[in-house]
């Protein structure tokens, strides 16, 4: 039933149609999961506006649609993926996020200065993996660029 949202939404249906009353976090995350990468803003702000994705108080959704957040520039929401990635320490959350921040000039930039703030309060692991993405060293400096 998901995928059949899913389609009609990628279709032209208004998000507000769209079926979703009953769904658990499995199926909300392969919604996600689903969506097409590359999306208007208009489409970002309309499923923001309807779902409240950048509200969400299950990690599991909010890492989700921040990853869509991030590849679309929705830079409306970074306020709330700053706040997320401060106060979530597991690696299994900020690594994608950070891989995606990553990939584009700006948007490195936000996860540098995100990352100096949340950094002292990750878990070595969690640290030494972010250090790795985004070429940290133990200065604090970027290593490599």
């Amino acid at each position: 039933l998901v995928d059949i949202e899913i389609e009609n939404w990628i279709k032209g249906a208004e998000t507000s149609t769209l079926n979703t009353k009953e769904w658990t976090t499995h199926e909300w995350l392969h919604f996600l999961r689903h969506l097409p990468v590359e999306m208007s803003t208009e489409h970002i702000k309309e499923l923001d506006a309807t779902f409240a994705f950048s509200n969400s108080a299950n990690s599991e959704i909010i890492a989700a649609w921040f990853i869509h957040v991030v590849n679309n520039n929705y830079t409306q929401a970074y306020d709330k993926l700053e706040q997320f990635l401060i106060s979530v320490g597991r690696r299994k959350f900020l690594s994608p996020l950070y891989k995606e921040m990553s990939r584009t000039k700006g948007n490195k930039f936000e996860a540098l200065k995100i990352y100096k703030k949340a950094r002292p309060n990750y878990h070595t692991i969690s640290a030494v993996t972010i250090d790795a993405i985004l070429g940290w060293n133990e200065a604090g400096n970027l290593s490599h660029e």
